[in-house]
């Protein structure tokens, strides 16, 4: 057996990603050096609200206003509050302001709050199921096509708020063979009953045109032309193009899960390799995921190699299958996230982690990265992974001011 990564379990789907609203804190006032402490609000919204933060847990925070808190931009170091007392502004260091009912300096206060929000953005996942009539093969107790409809169900029910998946079958089982396959199922935000709706009105068994009915009004739903269905490279060649894989907003990927090679003589002109590549070279860029059930992942690698996710996933069973689809959803779950409003100046955005004061680098192999077009913050490499490890309770993007928001 290959080697696996192992599954995420305390990660995205206890964290109701597409609910979650994540702490963003952006600086936008004055408290500018030689002001007089007035904390006159120079953001442009021109909304003013109490400081206020959240984690996880999804409320929006306030930003503080201000340019400078006594540190050079970039600066990780906290500026603490005065201990002393206070009985005006001007008994404050630079950036705070006293708080007169308790006569303390506070970093911000009356420096002109606005309120925005971080939305995270789904990413949008299309299951490529094959049903070629060796679906109907033994999975150590089930039928593969059995097996495969519990572990979509599972995964699509435990992250419908994290993943916009849909659903495509292959080949269409047309006369002649060699059919790519269908979308039966389109892509959209909480997808699962649909998706799983559909799957509960199929059964494992072949039909010459996977159309027939059986006696309390199923259908026979493998393939069984007696000609080559296999059509895998085909299959993944009619998703380019297809509208819900090309919303630049978000992450995109296919998952192919299939039993078997792919018929030889339907890919002469495209096989599963080319139709991954395909997918990829597209923009926005579509990732393709393959787990292979009851046949060697090597005999599907290749494809996985090409669509850019590394090794194809092996599975025998309920459980194995179940914990590949677990694999796949946390390494698609998002990154990505929505600002409120646009910062003025990205050279001025800063992004925190769990209110630590050392900066997440703006750098798009390791850190973030920010799109001013689609108000888009992305996390990349190392960044990213710990979002979808669980291991990032809170959120922190800050303008203005290199320093989280901290209770």
């Amino acid at each position: 057996m290959m080697n696996r990564i192992q599954p995420v379990t305390s990660g995205i789907a206890a964290r109701s990603i597409a609910a979650a609203m994540l702490a963003l804190a952006m600086l936008a006032g004055a408290c500018s050096s030689g002001a007089s402490g007035d904390g006159r609000d120079r953001s442009t919204s021109g909304s003013t609200g109490g400081a206020g933060r959240a984690g996880s847990s999804g409320a929006s925070a306030a930003g503080m206003g201000g340019a400078s808190f006594g540190a050079p931009a970039g600066a990780g170091g906290r500026v603490p509050p005065q201990t002393s007392g206070c009985a005006n502004d001007g008994d404050c260091p630079q950036g705070q302001t006293c708080k007169r009912d308790t006569g303390a300096c506070e970093i911000g206060s009356g420096c002109g709050q606005t309120q925005f929000e971080l939305t995270e953005l789904p990413p949008n996942m299309m299951i490529l199921l094959d049903r070629s009539a060796s679906m109907d093969g033994d999975a150590e107790g089930d039928t593969r096509w059995n097996v495969a409809k519990s572990a979509i169900e599972t995964v699509t029910v435990s992250f419908d708020d994290a993943i916009r998946f849909g659903l495509a079958t292959y080949s269409a089982c047309m006369a002649g063979g060699c059919s790519a396959g269908t979308i039966v199922m389109p892509i959209a935000a909480n997808n699962a009953v649909e998706i799983n709706g559909f799957l509960a009105t199929t059964v494992d068994e072949r039909s010459s045109d996977g159309q027939e009915a059986t006696e309390d009004g199923k259908v026979r739903y493998l393939c069984d032309t007696g000609d080559p269905e296999t059509t895998t490279g085909p299959s993944l060649v009619a998703l380019v193009g297809e509208p819900s894989l090309l919303d630049a907003s978000r992450t995109n990927a296919v998952v192919l899960l299939t039993d078997g090679e792919e018929s030889e003589e339907c890919a002469e002109d495209c096989d599963g390799p080319c139709g991954a590549r395909m997918l990829l070279a597209q923009s926005p860029p579509v990732k393709t995921y393959v787990i292979g059930l009851g046949v060697n992942p090597d005999a599907v690698a290749e494809i996985a190699t090409a669509g850019d996710t590394g090794q194809a996933i092996g599975a025998n069973n309920l459980a194995e299958l179940s914990s590949a689809f677990d694999q796949i959803a946390a390494a698609v779950a998002s990154c990505d996230y929505t600002l409120g409003d646009a910062p003025p100046n990205t050279a001025e955005l800063y992004v925190f982690f769990n209110d630590d004061p050392q900066a997440v680098a703006s750098d798009g192999m390791h850190g973030w990265s920010y799109e001013p077009a689609a108000q888009r913050l992305r996390f990349h490499g190392d960044a990213c992974d710990q979002i979808q490890s669980g291991a990032v309770d809170d959120i922190d993007v800050v303008y203005g001011c290199p320093r989280p928001v901290v209770d």
